[in-house]
């Protein structure tokens, strides 16, 4: 059944914990390249694209710090149902908050009610339907270094149960650095069928196809000098990523049972496959998964105390083939493999079963008490067949293992007023590694279990609101990298003994009213306190992981006019961070100024905007890559920022 953006915010509301709801409509107003501009003002959301890159590295309260790309820990979800790999190994492309609604964000054990217990949580993106994006809209962007984006979507009901919504996306750039374009070309579509008030069905179906060029890391001297240059040994092999395409078919089924109790049962099957060449092999991929989840939702109100038991089930399993062989132009010689030859594959086998259960029980009015728990199990096999000259990469042979978890949820959520919440909660939390990294050459290596307590608040209304929270993780095993004594300057996923992961997430934003001039001044602040260290580690003590900033903060200001008219400035800060866990270098801190200015149809028929990004034309680092032991400032491991860039938009509506 449809859930509106207000029932969606109403239901989060229950939830003891930090949980977002962010509409579609208001980061529409600019341009929308990634995930980056949905999340640009949520706390505790660490998202940033690089320069030429249309994945984005992402993170929830530390969640796959070591990842070296994309996501890990973080369940990708539409409509409750998986989008990526049923390990949660994943790539922010296959998230496109351009075909959302809305997105909702649990942060941490907060996604429980969709059977997810990692210590990122999950995103779920909402699907329009034809009943929630009627008629059609034309939508285009442009920007500098050829970038050029089309969409045209349409919904409609039919009024005999059946509705339809489609939407058809290209985007192409040649990118600002060298060797840094790209073409995302998608379709989504699903079809809805109401059997009767009380049982609706729908269909969804995606098919993806991206060419995404690599331009790879530079030093710290030359990301300074000139950000626009690429890697050399990524330039002089063209490293891209090409998918032939990536598809996504679900069907859920919804029913109402009673007056208030609903039933949710899906299924899923993905596919990726691609082929990455690069400068010292070429890699190629092909994954399958699929599985079916159950979820059952009573809700019960009896002397004013609400009750509201959520329990369900998720099954999935999935395998894939990774080939990697050298490149054709590759030296010969008597000593190494001919060149083009295969000198890796890893034929990897996974399948997890989730149990969970949520009961939220009103012991008064206004105080409610939350406990929950999931048990998981889940299994890794692989086959690998490595070649020495990629020993010290892969682990040759067969593995396999098995993980089970248990994660009960303790929660405390307080209405203190009508508009003013405050909660608690204390939850375990678990994630076995995925079936390409579990089996190295030092043994299998352990699931990864965080035992986090969290305090915050949330409230307010338009003229003035806020969130905030601070949590504190005390992890176990958690999944970084080390050496690998074997093989002198090499390192592979290993487990940390123990790890500390603190943090605030603080948003506040509200309303000016002004005095001789109509409309208002609306100004948002968001800010995020990361605090990541080992705690007491044999090999690096306390030491801080690296990869994120630990201040990280945007101030928003725009002016709306009654009539449509909207603009303003905003402004991003990140501090310096740890680039390596020998803490030996650091990324610059930065600021950034960006300023929009749009206009918007007060019926809604059309929009326009200009989006200047980096107004001040900052050189400076978006993302590293993940380094165990950096030791010198030379090191290529910076990834630049998009410099100046000013994009124009303009959307129809009919």
């Amino acid at each position: 059944m449809e859930r509106d953006i207000d029932t969606a915010r109403a239901e989060l509301g229950g939830i003891a914990g930090n949980v977002s709801v962010i509409p579609a409509d208001k980061y529409q107003e600019g341009v929308v390249l990634g995930l980056q501009e949905a999340f640009a003002g949520v706390p505790g959301v660490y998202v940033r694209n690089p320069s030429g890159q249309v994945s984005a590295r992402l993170s929830i309260r530390g969640s796959g710090i070591s990842a070296p790309s994309g996501l890990r820990g973080i369940r990708l979800l539409r409509d409750g149902l998986p989008l990526g790999r049923t390990d949660d190994l994943g790539d922010t492309i296959y998230a496109d908050p351009a075909g959302a609604n809305y997105i909702e964000l649990y942060r941490g054990a907060n996604s429980l009610q969709y059977g997810a217990a990692t210590l990122g949580g999950a995103i779920n993106l909402v699907s329009p339907t034809g009943y929630t994006h009627p008629g059609a809209e034309w939508r285009m962007e442009g920007g500098p270094d050829g970038y050029l984006k089309g969409q045209v979507r349409a919904g409609q009901s039919f009024g005999n149960g059946l509705d339809a919504y489609a939407s058809i996306s290209s985007a192409r750039t040649n990118g600002y650095r060298e060797n840094s374009g790209h073409t995302v070309t998608r379709f989504y579509g699903n079809l809805g069928y109401r059997f009767d008030a009380r049982s609706q069905g729908r269909l969804h179906v995606t098919s993806e196809h991206y060419r995404v060029q690599m331009p790879g890391p530079l030093t710290l001297g030359q990301l300074l000098e000139d950000p626009s240059a690429a890697n050399p040994d990524n330039l002089r092999s063209d490293s891209h990523i090409r998918t032939a395409p990536r598809w996504h078919v679900a069907y859920q089924h919804d029913w109402r049972v009673g007056d208030a109790d609903k039933l949710s049962m899906g299924v899923f099957h993905t596919g990726t496959k691609f082929v990455s060449p690069a400068a010292s092999r070429v890699t190629h991929y092909d994954a399958r998964d699929y599985g079916a989840s159950l979820r059952h939702e009573i809700n019960r109100e009896r002397d004013g105390r609400k009750h509201r038991f959520v329990w369900g089930a998720n099954y999935g399993r999935g395998s894939s083939e990774n080939q990697v062989f050298l490149p054709d132009d590759w030296p010969r010689s008597p000593y190494l493999p001919a060149p083009g030859s295969e000198v890796v594959s890893i034929g990897a086998r996974r399948s997890s079963f989730e149990l969970f259960a949520e009961n939220s029980l009103g012991i008064s009015s206004d105080v409610a008490l939350i406990v929950g728990a999931q048990a998981a199990w889940a299994e890794r096999r692989t086959a690998n067949k490595v070649s020495p000259v990629a020993a010290s990469f892969f682990a040759d042979g067969s593995g396999s293992d098995r993980y089970f978890g248990f994660s009960p949820k303790l929660g405390l959520l307080w209405d203190v007023r009508p508009q003013a919440q405050v909660f608690a909660n204390i939850s375990r939390s678990f994630e076995p590694p995925n079936s390409l990294a579990f089996y190295t050459q030092e043994g299998n290596l352990e699931a990864q279990r965080a035992t986090t307590l969290e305090l915050g608040t949330r409230g307010g209304g338009k003229d003035f609101g806020w969130d905030a929270a601070v949590y504190h993780a005390w992890i176990r095993n958690e999944l970084v990298e080390f050496p690998l004594a074997a093989y002198p300057g090499a390192v592979l996923a290993r487990n940390a003994d123990r790890t500390r992961h603190m943090g605030l997430e603080l948003g506040l934003h509200g309303t000016l009213p002004l005095a001789r001039v109509p409309g208002g001044l609306e100004w948002d602040i968001a800010y995020t306190w990361n605090h990541f260290r080992f705690d007491g580690d044999a090999t690096y003590g306390n030491n801080a992981l690296p990869g994120i900033p630990q201040h990280v903060a945007r101030f928003g200001l725009v002016y709306r006019h009654p009539q449509g008219f909207y603009g303003g400035p905003s402004i991003e800060l990140a501090s310096s961070s740890d680039v390596d866990q020998a803490n030996t270098l650091k990324a610059p801190g930065y600021g950034l100024v960006n300023f929009t200015l749009g206009y918007k149809d007060p019926g809604e028929r059309y929009r326009i905007f200009i989006d200047a990004r980096n107004l001040t034309n900052k050189y400076y680092v978006a993302t590293t890559d993940y380094v165990v032991n950096a030791g010198s400032r030379d090191r290529a491991v910076f990834y630049p920022g998009q410099t100046r860039a000013v994009y124009i938009g303009f959307q129809a509506n009919w």
